[in-house]
């Protein structure tokens, strides 16, 4: 519920902030004192669109803050609306996109107004309409019917894309095939190109590289002044007195193994040396080589297992070009029998909530007749579609005459702002319990009504807020009478402006604002007598 809202430089308002109530909230005032700007500031804290025409004039930013309860956490939620166009939302002082603010709210909170397009004048939403109202009855072939759509589509988007993807295939099986080739003639080994790549820079460096090695081979192994030499005499020297401590035991230990690895060093240069020997013709048959890895890397992948990938799938494609009608006719099977699934899901959807609209039909007439439309009739017109949809396989729409010999006609269409308040209100009073909807808004509701029919609002307003917070904004007073908290807008003025404030009545208070809204500008003793008699019937 909505537990208080402040308002800032907003329209008419300066400055002002009240608290609401549960139960019926009921706002009243003086023609253009601001009722309708309080609900209006109220639409923009539950996520309405905002601009600079709502700033109050003489001031640069416009301020709403609301206090709310919704599924007992706690919100605080300020918009702020600035003359350069830039708006702010905050939910518990966190900066949010105002879509954030929107789901937040739709869920716990609607504004119902004389002219507003809402919901229930939209025929796309009637068809969620009906389903909440049905309830179980309608959700088990309902989750039946989506289970079946999911795989009808999938199946569809498969036997599409198989279809599709074989007129391309078809239509490239010669390049496929000549791809395969190649590919394979090349021969390619993973790894091949680095090592090529390897190979031929020694081959193009392999003069320096030969006369480097016999360099080396010659410092380590050749004459009596070598490495090789040198220090195997240290190594026999260090032997003969490697026993008198345990120094020069290590450093004898250590020397063996110089030895070694010195001897490892040279035999490995001999061989590197007896082993390579420069060829141009392998340098141009390695560069050749390297070439041609390079051409297909340009048509067929970046890496040689790139490459091979493709050519795998290349003969997967040419696979399934042999065994198209195969699986094409095995997918069109499945896609048959799962569309066969579907349709009877859809049928039985269709039934469940033709036997929901019955139901749904008879309630909202019913309150109608309490709204004092007693010739009132209402039908939920179900019509096939020719195509399956994510809700189903229908059309849903409500239909409603509200005078005896007339047609039915869509909802939509209903032209009377009376009636329109009316109905919505007859359908809120069924749909606020199953939408599990907190706190219900309506502005102006009682547009073109008055008397007893005015009355019989007033008590639909009062049972609603049994369960529910109503907030509503009337001039009249046999509305205004069932308030459980009542509040009144009214305006003041100095030389240089115009204040508009809210105050909550209470006892004597409320009944002089009843007896207002009866008598006009002077109150009488009868005027008073008579507000006490509407607010205690």
């Amino acid at each position: 519920m909505i537990k208080s809202i402040k308002i800032r430089d907003f329209a008419i308002i300066k400055n002002t902030e009240f608290n609401f109530h549960s139960g019926l909230n009921i706002i009243t005032g003086e023609t253009g004192s601001g009722k309708s700007v309080v609900a209006t500031a109220i639409s923009l804290a539950l996520g309405s669109r905002a601009d600079t025409t709502f700033i109050r004039h003489g001031s640069d930013k416009a301020y709403i803050e609301m206090e709310a309860n919704f599924d007992g956490i706690d919100y605080n939620i300020i918009r702020e609306i600035t003359s350069n166009g830039r708006n702010q939302c905050k939910i518990n002082g966190n900066s949010v996109p105002l879509g954030r603010l929107v789901s937040l709210a739709e869920n716990h909170a609607q504004i119902h107004g004389q002219f507003d397009n809402t919901s229930l004048l939209n025929p796309e939403t009637h068809i969620d309409l009906l389903d909440n109202f049905g309830g179980r009855y309608v959700s088990v072939p309902y989750r039946k019917y989506i289970n079946a759509y999911d795989e009808f589509t999938k199946l569809k988007n498969e036997y599409n894309t198989l279809v599709a993807s074989i007129k391309e295939d078809r239509a490239k099986a010669d390049f496929y095939s000549y791809a395969i080739q190649e590919i394979d003639q090349a021969n390619l080994a993973i790894n091949e190109d680095d090592e090529l790549e390897e190979r031929m820079s020694f081959l193009q460096n392999a003069e320096g590289i030969t006369t480097g090695l016999a360099s080396a081979y010659e410092d380590l192994s050749g004459g009596d002044h070598s490495a090789d030499s040198l220090v195997g005499s240290a190594v026999s020297a260090i032997g003969d007195i490697s026993g008198y401590t345990e120094e020069l035991s290590r450093l004898s230990n250590d020397l063996d193994t110089v030895s070694i690895n010195l001897a490892e060093v040279i035999t490995s240069l001999k061989d590197i040396l007896d082993s390579n020997s420069f060829s141009q013709l392998e340098l141009d048959q390695t560069m050749e080589r390297l070439a041609l890895i390079d051409s297909l890397k340009k048509k067929y992948g970046d890496t040689i297992p790139e490459i091979l990938r493709h050519r795998d799938e290349l003969n997967d494609k040419l696979d399934k070009l042999e065994n198209f009608d195969e699986e094409k006719a095995m997918l069109k099977g499945k896609l048959e029998e799962s569309r066969s699934v579907l349709y009877d899901a859809a049928k039985q959807l269709t039934s469940a909530r033709r036997t929901a609209g019955d139901n749904l039909s008879k309630s909202v007439i019913k309150q109608l007749s309490q709204l004092n439309f007693k010739d009132a009739d209402l039908k939920v017109s179900i019509k096939p579609l020719k195509s399956s949809t994510p809700k189903g396989m229908d059309d849903v729409e409500l239909f409603i005459t509200t005078n005896k010999g007339e047609p039915l006609k869509p909802l939509a269409k209903v032209a009377s702002g009376g009636e329109v308040s009316r109905i919505m209100l007859a359908i809120k009073a069924i749909t606020a319990e199953f939408e599990n909807i907190s706190t219900l808004i309506f502005d102006e509701v009682d547009t073109g009504i008055s008397g007893m029919t005015a009355s019989i609002v007033g008590n639909k307003l009062k049972e609603l807020g049994a369960n529910h917070q109503v907030i509503s904004i009337t001039h009249l007073p046999q509305i205004a009478a069932k308030g459980d908290h009542n509040y009144r807008i009214y305006k003041e003025a100095d030389d240089s402006e115009t204040f508009t404030f809210v105050e909550e009545l209470k006892g004597e208070d409320k009944v002089k604002e009843i007896a207002r809204l009866l008598g006009g500008v002077r109150i009488t003793e009868a005027t008073m007598e008579n507000a006490r008699e509407l607010i205690e019937q």
